[in-house]
């Protein structure tokens, strides 16, 4: 695992300098407690490779479509709750927090359960609610005019209740309009094989992503978790496509994943056009041919003539894979319907170094602390840089050491 200086220019680098600077000391100091606290808590940890080094096991990394029940986070969290009941703990499902109160010597919390109202008080309260990714409502008014266009690529329980409750209370937010998600077939609407995997990340950052008049609509060299944010953004997020060749789509964009779209994605029923033209490709994908052509001619020729970044829009993304620009060039000609799909919103609670939420005027708010997905100040900046799932939960072991008085 990298050491904590390395970890820390990493978060600020991917980041663009957005992340704060105590807050991703944190994260950087605590990397390696939190891999040791989870062993330490019976939970195993796969090595898949590259970057996937401290995976959830058993990891599920075949086939296609979504399977969740007795792997990574199913039995993680079986583990933990496990764990926590012989502690003496408690988990109350059916327990939904509507309002928190600062009280002397805490916080009360006002909550809803099946059989009617309930009240508690504690000394400190973290917010670990994992943002706002199925609030339709707080989805369209942040990151989406069209929220319903999305594919909701999560578990859809993160209703933003947390951060609701913190606004009440006084609490900045930061990174509100980005979310984390990728890339995926647009038959993934309605078709549950075809998400979480196989993605469409690579594919769209090798070639071009076009909206439905012919024209490229961003960056495609940053990357999938940002064409993501930027499709979100447009009035018809299902009106884009990914335009490729086939020495792309046989090549590391294509094949490269351990579920790759290549050949995952036609096998399970993913729209995917070909043709020997760009003029044939786009009347079967229903673009117009002449501005097709005319994007493909451009793109390619700024390939060749190194230009990508006088292009409209430039492209200016990292020139390395898998977000090398690719040329489309070698028949047959490829065109991919694509859906931007949210896992869970980047932006949210703003909280220090030590896990504290901090007010509009930057001050901690006694006794509330925030971790996890529900965190803003963390991910994000222009090209919505994602810093990592699994590491947010150090935010969460901060917030245990300082509320348990470990101070480091």
């Amino acid at each position: 695992m990298a050491g904590e200086d390395q970890l820390y220019d990493r978060i600020i680098a991917c980041t663009d300098g957005f992340a704060r600077k105590d807050l991703a000391r944190t994260v950087a100091i605590y990397g390696a407690r939190l891999m040791g606290w989870l062993r330490g808590e019976g939970i195993a940890l796969d090595n898949l490779g590259q970057y996937h080094t401290h995976v959830l096991s058993p990891a599920w990394r075949s086939g296609a479509g979504f399977k969740w029940d007795g792997y990574a986070g199913d039995v993680t969290m079986r583990t933990l709750e496990a764990n926590l009941t012989k502690r003496g703990g408690a988990v109350l499902r059916g327990t939904r927090a509507n309002t928190l109160r600062l009280a002397t010597g805490g916080i009360d919390i006002e909550a809803a359960q099946p059989e009617g109202g309930a009240a508690f008080h504690a000394g400190a309260v973290v917010i670990a609610d994992g943002g706002f990714q199925a609030n339709m409502e707080m989805v369209r008014q942040h990151i989406s005019p069209a929220p319903e266009k999305l594919l909701p690529r999560n578990g859809g329980t993160a209703m933003g209740d947390g951060l609701r409750m913190a606004q009440a209370l006084g609490a900045h937010t930061a990174g509100m309009a980005n979310f984390y998600g990728h890339l995926h077939s647009r038959d993934a609407m309605s078709n549950p094989l075809l998400w979480p995997r196989p993605q469409a990340d690579d594919l769209a950052a090798a070639g071009i992503v076009v909206d439905a008049d012919g024209q490229r609509i961003a960056d495609e060299g940053y990357g999938g978790i940002y064409l993501s944010n930027a499709i979100a953004r447009l009035a018809d997020p299902l009106g884009t496509t990914a335009i490729f060749d086939q020495a792309t789509w046989d090549g590391p964009p294509g094949r490269g994943h351990v579920q790759p779209p290549n050949p995952l994605l036609p096998a399970v029923g993913g729209t995917l056009h070909r043709a020997d033209t760009i003029a044939a490709l786009a009347a079967l994908a229903g673009l117009p041919a002449p501005r097709l052509e005319e994007t493909v001619s451009a793109y390619n020729a700024a390939i060749d003539a190194g230009t990508l970044a006088q292009l409209s829009p430039p492209r200016l993304g990292p020139a390395k894979a898998p977000t090398k620009a690719w040329p489309i060039k070698t028949p047959p000609f490829y065109a991919l319907p694509l859906c931007s799909a949210i896992t869970n919103t980047m932006g949210g609670i703003v909280v220090n170094g030590d896990a504290q939420v901090l007010d509009t005027a930057g001050k901690p708010i006694p006794g509330l602390y925030a971790a996890g997905s529900t965190v803003g100040g963390l991910d994000v900046g222009p090209h919505s840089g994602y810093v990592g799932g699994l590491i947010k939960a150090c935010i969460g072991l901060r917030a245990g050491d300082k509320i348990g008085g470990v101070n480091e």
